[in-house]
């Protein structure tokens, strides 16, 4: 998966099989990309095949992350406004295998859910720090992959 950064300037690539995620600087005129960086979303001390997955920034661009499913984590970064590289929060456990995840259009919120665990956690996103704190998990049915928040008026 990728994304586009909120000012259109940057571009993030997670890797499925390494569980790196690549910065790139985007020219929109030329349509080109220019690899700035590569992070690791693995936890410290990691042993396993690694097998990321999902990857959102905040609508605000201060915070991306990432979900690695063999580690059943989620990476979370501090994007720099002007570089747009990453530096590490923390890794945050979730639901057993997780696949997809996504955050609210205020960035206060982070919902994630598991393929294996079949459950749903939602997190509040820290707006001074970007760490997660898990709210509440909820039972869904079988092999969960996408999260779509739908807000009302």
């Amino acid at each position: 998966h990728f994304v586009f950064h909120p000012s259109n300037r940057f571009v993030y690539l997670i890797n499925e099989l390494d569980a790196t995620i690549n910065v790139y600087a985007f020219d929109g005129v030329a349509g080109l990309l220019s690899e700035l960086q590569s992070v690791s979303a693995l936890p410290p001390g990691f042993q396993g095949k690694p097998w990321a997955a999902d990857l959102h920034v905040t609508p605000d661009g201060r915070y991306l992350y990432g979900t690695e499913r063999t580690s059943s984590t989620i990476a979370g970064f501090t994007v720099d406004a002007g570089s747009g590289k990453l530096s590490p929060i923390g890794h945050f456990p979730t639901e057993k295998q997780p696949r997809g995840f996504n955050i609210d259009s205020r960035g206060r919120f982070l919902i994630a859910v598991g393929q294996v665990s079949n459950g749903m956690t939602v997190y509040a996103i820290n707006a001074d720090s970007g760490k997660l704190a898990a709210l509440k998990q909820y039972p869904v049915g079988k092999n969960p992959n996408w999260v779509e928040i739908v807000e009302f008026p």
